[in-house]
């Protein structure tokens, strides 16, 4: 395969990512911003920077899991999404996160 075919090949594999990372900015916004921080530093509770190597570890299904479902442990509470934001809305703002990578 030429260089120019595989080059225009992988771009039209990456193409829907960057509008659905563009999508997960503004539920990110929305969302995740004001505890977590607009950049994923963390928010003023001081959450573990999502941008950092234990979270971004994790799966995407495994971060789906945790955006939908919630966090109940006494030391770290995150509220369920599950029926407030659409499943393509969590995967977007899954993406986002995934650009947020330190």
């Amino acid at each position: 395969m030429r260089p120019a075919t595989a080059a225009a090949l992988l771009g039209l594999l990456l193409l829907p990512a960057r509008p659905l990372a563009a999508d997960g900015a503004e539920v990110w916004r929305r969302k995740c911003a004001g505890c977590h921080g607009a950049d994923g530093s963390g928010g003023p509770r001081r959450l573990a920077p999502i941008g950092g190597p234990e979270i971004q570890a994790k799966t995407d299904a495994q971060l789906f899991e945790v955006v939908a479902q919630g966090i109940t442990a006494p030391e770290r509470r995150m509220p369920a999404f599950r029926g407030k934001l659409a499943d393509a809305e969590i995967s977007a703002a899954i993406a986002w996160l995934r650009t947020l990578k330190r």
